[in-house]
C-alpha cells in the first residue's frame, strides 16, 4: 500500500509541536505569562476544582473568612456576581468538561508526586496544557483526513505546514494550549469530517450526523458566539447540496430528533449549572459586557497594530481573496456570464461566513479579545477558511506552471521560475514572521494588549528589547471601552 506524505509529513510536524510543548517549562511562579491556569483560563477551569475538590460550584468559599486560604482562592477564582448577589463563573464549561479526563489523572498523581491535591500545582497546571495541546494536535489529523477528501497528498501537506508555521494557532497549541481555542478547533475539524461524511453519501449515515450535531454542540458550549458554525453543514455542498440535504432530512424525522437531543445534551449541563446557581436556565454571564452591533471595529480587528488579524497572519490574505474569488464565482463575473457552481470546497459557506463572523468580533467592546496573539478568536475558524487560502494557493500554483501561448519559450520558463521563486518566498517569509513573533510574544517583547504604531516598528524582526519601550506602549482602558468608548486602535498604514 502506498504511503501518504500529508500522513508521514504530519507526524513529523506533530514530534516538532511536541518537542516544543514539552520544552517549556509552566510550573515557574516567577514566570506567571508561562502557567497555564492564568487569565482567561482560570474561568474556563473555575469549575473542575470548584466541583470535584470543593465540593461548592455555589463558589461560596472564595468568600469564606473562615479559611486560611481565602486570598489565595481570591487569585484562583474569578467569578461574576449577580444582581441577587450569587457567584457564577463567567465562562461556559465546554473546555472544564474536556479538560476533566486530564484534571482526573493528575488529582490521582498529585498526591503520590508529592504536591498538593489542591488543582493548582504543578501536576495540574501540566495536565491542563497537556489537555490543550492534545485535543489541538487531535484536530490536525480530523482535519488532514476531511482535507484529503478534496485534495492531493503534498498540497494538504503543505497546508497544514502553512497553518500551523505561519498563524498564530502555532501558538496557541503549544504556548498557550489551555485557552479555548485549540478545544474549540478539534470540535471544528470534526465537524468538518462528520458533515462530509454524512452528506456525501445517497443517504443519511446517523453515526456521522450524530457526530455533526454533537460537534455543533460542544462548539456553542465552548464559545456561544460559536452557533455561526451552524451555516457550515447548511451550507455544505453549496445552492445543490442544501437542496439535497432538505430532501434527505424530510424524510428522517427521527435523525432530525435524535440529531437535536445530541446537540442540546452539553447545553444542558451548563442550563442545569446556571439554575442550580443563578435559579435561571438562562443566565448572561458576561456581566457588564456587550457587543456594539452599530459600532464594529472592523478595520482595527483586521489591520490594527494592536491586534490585527490580518497583520500578524498574512499568510491569511490568501483566504481573503478566496473569499473574493468565490463572490465573483457567484455573481457571474466570469467568462462563462452565469452562476458558477462552487470553485472550492466551503466557497457558499466562507462567502457568508467571513464576514459575518468578522462583524460579529468586531462589535464586542473588546474586539481585541484581551492580551492574546493576533486575533486569536479566529483560530477556531481555522478548519473552515482553510479551504479558500488552499483553493487560491493552488491556482496560483496552476497558472504559474501552465504556459502561456505566444510568449516565447524562454521568456516563459523566465516568468513560471522567477514567479514560483517569489511564491517560495512569501511562504517561507510568512513562516519566519510567524515563528519569531511568537518568540517575541512569548517574552513580552511584543505586547500582549498594549502594541501601538511605534513599539510595532521598534521590534520589527527584533531579538533584544530596544530603548525606551515602555513609553511605546498603548493600552486599551478596558472600564471605558465596556461603555462603547476609546474602542479605537492604530490601524496598520505602508
Amino acid at each position: 500500500m502506498k504511503r501518504d506524505p500529508s500522513l508521514l509529513f504530519l507526524v513529523g510536524l506533530q514530534l516538532l509541536l511536541g518537542l516544543q510543548f514539552l520544552g517549556l517549562d509552566r510550573s515557574d511562579e516567577v514566570k506567571p505569562n508561562l502557567r497555564p491556569i492564568y487569565w482567561d483560563v482560570i474561568s474556563y477551569y473555575a469549575y473542575l476544582p470548584a466541583l470535584c475538590i470543593e465540593g461548592d460550584l455555589t463558589l461560596s468559599f472564595v468568600e469564606d473568612s473562615k479559611r486560611y486560604d481565602v486570598q489565595e482562592h481570591r487569585h484562583r477564582y474569578w467569578p461574576e456576581t449577580t444582581p441577587n448577589g450569587h457567584k457564577v463563573i463567567k465562562t461556559t464549561m465546554g473546555v472544564a468538561l474536556m479538560m476533566a479526563p486530564f484534571f482526573g489523572v493528575a488529582h490521582v498523581l498529585a498526591p503520590g508526586l508529592g504536591y498538593p491535591a489542591d488543582g493548582f500545582s504543578r501536576p495540574y497546571q501540566f495536565a491542563v496544557a497537556l489537555a490543550g495541546f492534545f485535543w489541538g494536535s487531535l484536530g490536525l489529523w480530523v482535519l488532514r483526513s476531511w482535507l484529503r477528501a478534496f485534495w492531493g497528498a503534498w498540497t494538504v501537506a503543505l497546508a497544514l505546514l502553512l497553518l500551523v508555521g505561519a498563524t498564530n494557532l502555532g501558538n496557541y497549541l503549544v504556548y498557550e494550549p489551555a485557552m479555548s481555542h485549540s478545544f474549540s478547533f478539534f470540535w471544528m475539524s470534526v465537524l468538518l469530517w462528520c458533515t462530509h461524511r454524512t452528506f456525501s453519501s445517497p443517504t443519511i449515515a446517523l453515526p456521522w450526523f450524530l457526530g455533526l450535531s454533537l460537534a455543533y454542540g460542544m462548539l456553542v458550549l465552548i464559545r456561544p458566539t460559536m452557533l455561526m458554525a451552524g451555516l457550515l453543514p447548511l451550507c455544505y455542498g453549496g445552492w445543490p447540496g442544501l437542496v439535497a440535504k432538505i430532501r434527505k432530512l424530510s424524510t428522517q424525522t427521527m435523525f432530525l430528533l435524535l440529531a437535536f437531543l445530541v446537540f442540546m445534551a452539553p447545553l444542558v449541563l451548563q442550563a442545569l449549572y446556571w439554575n442550580y446557581v443563578t435559579g435561571q436556565w438562562i443566565f448572561y454571564s458576561y456581566q457588564g459586557e456587550r457587543f456594539f452591533w452599530k459600532d464594529p471595529r472592523i478595520l482595527e480587528f483586521l489591520l490594527s497594530y494592536r491586534k490585527g488579524w490580518l497583520l500578524y497572519n498574512p499568510i491569511m490574505l490568501a483566504v481573503v481573496l478566496g473569499w473574493f474569488w468565490a463572490v465573483l464565482r457567484f455573481l457571474g463575473i466570469t467568462k462563462s456570464g452565469s452562476l458558477d457552481p462552487e470553485p472550492y470546497p466551503l466557497a457558499t459557506a466562507v462567502v457568508f461566513l467571513l464576514p459575518l463572523v468578522i462583524y460579529v468580533y468586531a462589535s464586542w467592546w473588546s474586539w481585541w479579545f484581551g492580551g492574546s496573539l493576533g486575533g486569536r478568536a479566529m483560530v477556531e475558524w481555522y478548519p473552515a477558511l482553510m479551504s479558500a487560502g488552499i483553493a487560491v494557493l493552488q491556482a496560483l500554483m496552476g497558472w504559474l506552471h501552465r504556459t502561456l501561448t505566444g510568449l516565447p519559450r524562454m521568456l516563459d520558463s523566465l516568468r513560471r521560475w522567477s514567479l514560483s521563486l517569489a511564491l517560495v518566498y512569501v511562504m517561507g517569509y510568512t513562516l519566519a514572521l510567524q515563528y519569531h513573533q511568537n518568540w517575541q510574544y512569548r517574552i513580552a517583547m511584543l505586547h500582549w494588549d498594549a502594541t501601538g504604531k511605534d513599539w510595532f516598528k521598534a521590534v520589527w524582526w527584533q531579538s533584544t528589547f530596544p530603548g525606551g519601550l515602555d513609553r511605546m506602549a498603548r493600552p486599551p482602558d478596558g472600564a471605558r471601552a465596556r461603555l462603547g468608548l476609546d474602542r479605537d486602535a492604530e490601524i496598520w498604514s505602508p
